[in-house]
């Protein structure tokens, strides 16, 4: 439910997404903590530069034999 709203808040363009942050909910106490993250500077993904732009199939790249494997 947190992650939906989340992704409305962007659609939508209003409030404050937790863009940079970690959001811990402790269920036993009924209590949410959060805390900023930085950045990996080496993050092929999250980078100044990144390397990874797209996604990419699975299979393909992997070379997984799909055939006779079950499907979730």
């Amino acid at each position: 439910m947190l992650q939906a709203t989340e992704v409305i808040k962007l659609i939508l363009e209003k409030g404050k997404p937790l863009i940079g942050q970690f959001l811990i909910y402790n269920s036993l106490e009924t209590e949410f903590r959060s805390f900023p993250v930085r950045k990996n500077p080496l993050c092929p993904l999250c980078n100044d530069e990144p390397k990874i732009k797209k996604l990419v199939d699975y299979h393909e790249v992997c070379q997984v034999n799909t055939i006779g494997a079950s499907t979730l």
